[in-house]
């Protein structure tokens, strides 16, 4: 069974954030996504401010297996292990 990770925000703004594992399969995101649109989203209200009818954002990424380390200072990639 594959599990993602919902992030979202306490307060106004920001975003709500699906992470799925990497190679979740297309149709497995689409069901994800009615089951979160039923059950969990009214459950955790994510709404904009009252006369905003947009709403809060959905991004829905997937999990990254491989990662590169940037040096925020020079914007550089950084060696293995540092």
């Amino acid at each position: 069974m594959a599990v993602g990770k919902i992030y979202y925000p306490k307060g106004k703004g920001g975003a709500v954030e699906l992470v799925v594992p990497h190679g979740t399969h297309l149709i497995d995101l689409l069901k994800a996504q009615e089951h979160l649109a039923r059950e969990v989203l009214p459950h955790i209200s994510p709404r904009g401010c009252g006369p905003c009818l947009s709403g809060v954002p959905l991004i829905i990424r997937e999990d990254l297996e491989q990662v590169a380390r940037v040096d925020l200072a020079s914007g550089k990639i950084a060696a293995e292990g540092v």
